[in-house]
């Protein structure tokens, strides 16, 4: 994996949560910042998500979340991502989370936690941060 080939991001809505209008933003916005999307869209599974994010050599997964059950979906996403991809897949929230569940979300290994107001170029730019972080660390560790 080269840090010259563009950032490629899984984007998808877990369970029955079907609050789409993110998930469209997000996806022009990443577009539009040079990220290659893998739109999955909404009632999918943490198995369906990391199994894509496998085939198509992911850099990312974003998850978003307009309901209150998010945590347990999380958790399986973040347990599978473990056990299939190792660290190389970097994955982030974002939705109607309360601002306190931030360190909780980050204690199980997501990478970054986006909340109502946050700027798509802030979004794009902190994910784009984090996998070249990701890469180089990568990239350290194999040269």
């Amino acid at each position: 994996m080269t840090s010259e080939r563009p950032i490629r991001i899984v984007l998808a809505k877990l369970g029955l949560d079907d609050h789409l209008r993110a998930l469209f933003a997000l996806s022009q916005a990443f577009r539009d910042a040079g990220m290659e999307v893998i739109y999955l869209g909404a009632y999918q599974t943490p198995e369906t998500v990391v199994a894509t994010a496998e085939v198509e050599n992911a850099d990312a997964v974003g998850l978003s979340f307009h309901t209150v059950n998010y945590f347990g979906w999380v958790e399986e996403t973040m347990r599978l991502c473990r056990e299939r991809l190792g660290d190389e897949v970097s994955v982030f929230v974002g939705g109607t989370i309360p601002r306190e569940d931030k360190s909780m979300l980050e204690s199980v290994g997501v990478r970054g936690v986006f909340f109502p107001g946050d700027s798509l170029g802030h979004i794009a730019a902190s994910i784009a941060r984090v996998v070249g972080e990701t890469r180089g660390k990568a990239e350290a560790t194999a040269g």
